[in-house]
């Protein structure tokens, strides 16, 4: 028992004998972090820096009940809704490649101002990324096969929409766009929040306003498109009632100037046939009327009224990467692996000289 004991006491690592043996292995400390911060020098901080600009969406309560406008944008404590797309639904919509190709043709400009192009050719020719990055994605290129080029028509000459038949280039710029826009849904505020990151501060400011914009139309168009069908519906109604009416009094009018002095029973008769039709007519207008008005009533009561919490606004600072942490954070790490290391390797010696 006693001697079990003396065993264990011998293999419990001593600090007065660990701490200076590792001072003296300073020297290999030293590599090991020259080595780090030779690797942060050729990786690290080769890559680029990228800037952040976040946009906040809210329904705003306002021009008459807080419930009854929430509820008709889709948000509030209730969301049970009747529409085919709910709002937290938006975000998925607008990762759609029917949205992202719309941002293809989206005018941008740096802040130096030295590039002013698309969207799409700026993601294209003018696209940062580290040198070993840049290696890589050419090696990718040149191992694979050409591909030829799709066709956009069909068997019968129909055009295909840009988003339905991408090319490989148009395919990969959509997926840099889909990668460089985030969007959130909070289900207790009911915040709709839209996150573009890119390497220029312009760049990624002017993406987040007009995807901003872009969101906003979407849920204007969605809320109001069976409203503003009706209006349409409406309105040509109450053309068409308005139009009919104008003739039948014109004739009505034409027909009393023309037979004023005439008192036969001939054209008292035609007179009342014309009168009525003129009523008949105006009455139909009037009912027309009444349904434009309340159609224009329905639009504005259906129409979302959208809060911009946060609008977009060009970062001065860069989001990352943290290049001086993640160099920090890779020496801490190097160093408790090279001190595990050493003191592994000296406890083994020592056992073994212990066993001898």
């Amino acid at each position: 028992m006693f001697i079990v004991m003396e065993e264990k006491k011998e293999n419990i690592l001593d600090l007065t004998e660990i701490v200076p043996m590792l001072f003296k292995r300073w020297k290999l400390y030293a590599i090991w972090m020259a080595g780090v911060i030779i690797f942060s020098l050729i990786f690290v901080f080769t890559i680029p820096r990228y800037y952040t600009c976040q946009v906040m969406l809210a329904p705003e309560a306002g021009g008459g009940s807080m419930n009854s406008i929430l509820s008709s944008f889709g948000f509030g404590e209730s969301q049970t809704t009747s529409d085919a797309i709910s709002p937290n639904l938006y975000p998925d919509l607008m990762k759609s490649k029917d949205f992202i190709v719309s941002m293809f043709p989206v005018e941008v400009t740096t802040l130096d101002g030295s590039i002013n192009t698309t969207y799409y050719d700026y993601l294209l020719k003018h696209s940062k990324s580290s040198w070993y990055m840049s290696l890589i994605g050419k090696l990718k290129k040149s191992m694979k096969p050409k591909k030829v080029e799709a066709n956009t028509s069909g068997a019968r000459g129909k055009t295909y929409s840009s988003s339905f038949l991408l090319t490989e280039k148009q395919y990969n710029i959509a997926g840099a766009i889909g990668g460089k826009i985030q969007y959130g849904y909070d289900k207790k505020t009911g915040v709709i929040s839209v996150i573009v990151n890119d390497f220029d501060p312009l760049v990624c400011a002017l993406i987040a306003d007009t995807v901003s914009h872009k969101l906003q139309d979407f849920i204007m168009d969605y809320r109001t498109k069976k409203a503003r069908n009706d209006l349409e519906y409406a309105q040509r109604i109450y053309n068409q009632a308005r139009a009919d009416y104008e003739v039948s009094n014109g004739q009505y009018v034409a027909a009393v100037d023309a037979n004023w002095d005439i008192i036969n029973e001939t054209a008292k008769a035609h007179l009342e046939a014309l009168n009525n039709d003129k009523t008949m007519k105006y009455q139909t207008f009037a009912a027309a009327t009444q349904k434009l008005e309340a159609a224009k009533a329905k639009l504005q009561e259906a129409t979302p009224v959208i809060t911009v919490l946060q609008g977009a606004s060009v970062p001065q600072k860069p989001a990352g990467p943290r290049r001086l942490f993640i160099t920090l954070a890779l020496m801490v790490l190097v160093g408790f692996v090279c001190t595990i290391y050493l003191v592994v390797v000296y406890n083994s010696k020592k056992v073994k000289e212990q066993a001898s």
